[in-house]
């Protein structure tokens, strides 16, 4: 049985004409989008208030290294010798599941730690979840891109 491409279409809810141009992010993907680039800020000010709200009691953090839990990952991110003095976004994508999101893309730091300076691209996976009525990280992955 052949089903056309205009059936599919209105059984999606999907316009030709947004085919063709997107329309604006919606709320929940750019409240994400702007949680993302407040992590970034949080590593370069080494905010650990900041990383307690937007990270969830009970996330779980992967990477080539193990697994970690939230506040092992917030000592790390706000002591030590590495200081990050750049960090941006790059490429994110965002899917927004009602009350659950995925985020994807890459993170660029650059900075100084014990062995001088560096700069590291993790691809990153980012679930959030909106708990208690704002969005909260509940799990992330990423990896050192190689050079």
């Amino acid at each position: 049985m052949r089903v056309s491409i205009t059936a599919i279409t209105l059984a999606l809810g999907v316009s030709v004409a947004s085919a063709q141009k997107a329309p604006p992010a919606p709320k929940a993907e750019r409240a994400l989008l702007q949680l993302e680039d407040d992590w970034t800020r949080g590593l370069i000010r080494r905010d650990a208030a900041l990383f307690r709200r937007l990270i969830a009691p009970r996330w779980v953090y992967t990477d080539e290294r193990g697994t970690f839990n939230r506040e092992q990952v917030i000592a790390e991110y706000t002591t030590g010798n590495d200081t990050v003095t750049s960090a941006s976004n790059e490429g994110m994508k965002v899917n927004v599941y009602r009350d659950a999101a995925v985020v994807t893309g890459i993170l660029v730091t650059t900075g100084r730690g014990s062995s001088g300076p560096f700069q590291h691209r993790y691809r990153y996976t980012d679930t959030w979840a909106r708990l208690a009525g704002r969005w909260q990280c509940v799990a992330s992955q990423d990896f050192d891109i190689p050079r």
